[in-house]
């Protein structure tokens, strides 16, 4: 509750906390795009600014705010005695944040394993069941429904292009070639 334009103890503990943990998952995730960015390789024949030093730049930007954020949200914590016995936060963040996390990870991976079309409809399944939703309806269904429109949409008719995965390998040319070539694309 505000009490004269500050904050009472306990909602600045849980914001503190919750910037603390913010500013660890946004530096998790700098740490993660800059590893990515060190395997941009540098333009033999390019002149001026290589295409690697942009992104590059942004994850120095975005880890220096990311140090700030977790340094003054652990000051504040601890000033304000943040050693409590509030554990609602732990709470959420092992059943709603790292199932995600870890669905997020699952979806890269099996995106290397088999393309696009098969890891789009595990993943929406799981979380679907993160969520709540139970059922054949839920779980199998609307997961096909939608990964098939959504491969159908962006694969067959925008052409995007996919890679090839290590354990199943399909070329989406065949598969819609034909109704490319209907519409007129």
């Amino acid at each position: 509750m505000l009490r004269g334009g500050r904050r009472g103890g306990d909602e600045s503990v849980m914001l503190a906390r919750t910037n603390f943990i913010s500013g660890l998952v946004m530096l998790a995730v700098t740490a993660i795009f800059y590893v990515a960015s060190l395997e941009i390789e540098e333009d033999p024949f390019g002149v001026g600014m290589e295409p690697y030093v942009f992104p590059i730049a942004v994850c120095y930007v975005l880890g220096a705010l990311s140090l700030l954020q977790l340094a003054t949200s652990a000051r504040g914590a601890f000033r304000q005695g943040a050693r409590g016995n509030d554990t609602r936060e732990i709470r959420l963040f092992l059943f709603w944040v790292l199932p995600m996390a870890a669905i997020a990870f699952a979806y890269l991976g099996l995106i290397n394993l088999f393309q696009y079309l098969l890891p789009t409809a595990i993943t929406l399944s799981a979380t679907l069941a993160v969520f709540g939703n139970r059922g054949l309806k839920w779980l199998v269904v609307i997961p096909a429904i939608a990964s098939l429109v959504y491969y159908v949409i962006f694969f067959g008719i925008f052409r995007l292009l996919e890679p090839t995965g290590i354990l199943l390998e399909y070329d989406n040319f065949y598969i819609f070639g034909a109704m490319r070539k209907f519409i007129g694309i």
